[in-house]
């Protein structure tokens, strides 16, 4: 577990350290800059440290929308399968896109009882563009997965998703 939890921040301030510097100068907010934004994403799994579980298994993806352009990256930090068919986990999103970047800590409620399986997704941006959003989304399983996901441990699939990122009040 402390593994983990090391592992967990080196790349956690890793992606923080990625998205501040692609964002220098924006990330104070004016009334300029959006107050919401949304964003696309395609991720797989690419190792899993602790087989079976979930937990410490870093990500790799696609990312665009409103960020332009550009690759994901992550970490998953918990899982509970205590609520089968609910797979409940933390993670740790990156964007790192071709006009912004930024990375959010999510709480995943991923529906395995679904057909195709399916997600939704709250957090918090917490570093880089428009940090302090929340974050709300979802994610479904594409079998087979429409792009290469280079290194996948679960090929041929991947998930695809969207996130929307919302500063201030409702």
């Amino acid at each position: 577990m402390k593994r983990m939890i090391a592992l967990a921040l080196v790349v956690a301030a890793s992606l923080a350290a990625v998205a501040q510097a692609r964002t220098a100068g924006t990330v104070k907010h004016s009334s300029r800059e959006p107050r919401s934004a949304d964003v696309t994403f395609t991720k797989w799994l690419t190792a899993l440290p602790n087989a079976p579980s979930a937990a410490g298994a870093p990500m790799a993806g696609h990312v665009g929308g409103d960020v332009g352009d550009g690759f994901f990256a992550g970490l998953v930090l918990t899982e509970d399968t205590s609520q089968a068919p609910l797979w409940l986990a933390n993670a740790l999103y990156g964007f790192i896109g071709k006009k912004h970047s930024f990375v959010a800590y999510n709480h995943i409620t991923e529906n395995d009882g679904a057909s195709p399986i399916t997600a939704t997704i709250r957090g918090v941006v917490v570093a880089g563009w428009m940090k302090g959003a929340r974050v709300t989304g979802e994610y479904t399983l594409m079998d087979p997965c429409p792009v290469d996901t280079p290194h996948n441990v679960f090929p041929p699939t991947c998930f695809q998703g969207t996130l929307h990122l919302r500063l201030g009040g409702d």
